[in-house]
């Protein structure tokens, strides 16, 4: 119902620069004060795989509509269309095409209805949305966008937040399914569930940010996935002198296996990284670990994550081996004139079992051109000598965007 609605107001406001600030008067103000956004996204991935007989060459563009309306009343509507198109030949395998001799590079040809809300704030501190929604939480480790890929995943969900005057945020969610980034034509492009979410966020002065989340995932078909995550966050930093900053994170988490989870789990997640802001630089050293028994299905798991941010660019490691990983990092960050660059290097080994996953080495530069055109690149290297595939990936990009 949310969705036809949508559609037929959307249509009817003109392209707008920036939102009003003042609730409408009218139902036909709010439709014709609202605004419009385009979002353009042409990325080039090369990938070859020491274990695939062909290499992947995937040319993609994606194109995003969007419209939300000015507020009225407290309400507000939001739709946004997405499609995916292939600009040249099927040489990758887009998970649907049956290129299985080549690299997976997950952007399938895909057009659909991104987002389609009604949102509701009766006061500054609440707002409610209920429809389907792109959700994340904190840096998008249990629960993201995936919007590296060009198909964003979404959620069919209620969501309420909550914030009080002290800066206390809380977030429930109930996710009725989630819509993946492989598209409605692919089997695997839709997850039904009836999952829980729950995420508090303070800022606590002179320590840093805090985090404290329950997630309860109950997948209709995907049950090796149900399970309950419990965890708590800190991030911070502090001075050193005027120009240099001391950074820490320090993150755990257990998951249990829940609802009709064949499988017992009792698993756990720990961060914990630090760094030191140089001012033109900033070194990072950290060590991400997730439990894993060796056992079939006993290993910790987030499904729902933005999985490309995490453990290597290659992404060999989208899902969690059954023996877990532990990925020891080194990361240099800073500016080179306008230019944006990441170096890292990635040692991953197995929670259990004593295994030498690899190395992996990342490089990201990323350039804005203007407000609304920035540029980027970047490059994986992975290189194991016993349990998993070489892997090199290069990727380029354009992003443009008109609010």
């Amino acid at each position: 119902m949310i969705t036809t609605a949508l559609l037929l107001l959307a249509p009817l406001a003109p392209a707008t620069t920036q939102e009003s600030d003042e609730s409408a008067k009218s139902l036909a103000e709010a439709l014709s004060t609202g605004r419009t956004w385009l979002d353009l996204n042409y990325r080039f991935e090369y990938a070859n795989q020491s274990t695939r007989e062909n290499d992947a060459y995937a040319s993609t563009l994606r194109t995003a509509l969007g419209y939300e309306t000015a507020e009225y009343q407290g309400f507000k509507g939001l739709i946004e269309f997405e499609d995916i198109s292939n600009l040249g030949n099927d040489i990758y395998n887009s998970t649907i095409n049956g290129e299985s001799t080549r690299p997976v590079v997950a952007d399938p040809d895909s057009t659909e209805i991104n987002q389609a809300y009604l949102s509701y704030a009766p006061s500054e501190n609440v707002d409610a949305r209920f429809g389907r929604q792109e959700i994340a939480y904190g840096n998008h480790r249990f629960v993201g966008t995936v919007a590296w890929r060009q198909n964003h995943q979404s959620f069919d969900a209620g969501r309420i937040d909550w914030k009080s005057d002290t800066g206390t945020r809380v977030s429930y969610a109930y996710l009725d399914s989630v819509r993946r980034i492989f598209g409605e034509n692919s089997p695997n492009g839709k997850e039904k569930m009836g999952s829980h979410l729950l995420d508090l966020r303070q800022t606590i002065d002179g320590v840093g940010d805090f985090a404290a989340y329950g997630y309860f995932l109950d997948f209709d078909r995907s049950t090796a996935f149900n399970s309950l995550t419990l965890g708590a966050r800190l991030s911070g930093s502090q001075k050193i002198d005027e120009n240099r900053s001391f950074l820490y994170t320090l993150e755990y988490a257990t998951q249990d296996d829940a609802a009709s989870n064949p499988v017992e789990i009792d698993q756990d997640y720990w961060l914990a990284e630090v760094a030191v802001d140089l001012g033109p630089a900033t070194i990072r050293l950290g060590n991400e670990h997730l439990g894993g028994s060796g056992n079939a299905g006993d290993k910790f798991s987030t499904p729902l994550a933005t999985l490309h941010k995490f453990n290597g660019f290659a992404d060999l490691f989208l899902s969690t081996p059954d023996t877990g990983i532990e990925d020891r990092y080194l990361q240099v960050s800073g500016k080179i004139g306008a230019v944006k660059c990441a170096a890292t290097y990635h040692i991953f080994e197995s929670d259990s079992g004593g295994i030498d996953y690899g190395t992996e080495f990342n490089f990201t530069a990323l350039y804005p051109l203007n407000a609304q055109t920035k540029i980027g690149a970047k490059i994986a290297s992975f290189a194991s000598d016993e349990a998993f595939t070489n892997t090199d990936r290069a990727m380029a990009w354009i992003n443009y965007r008109v609010l």
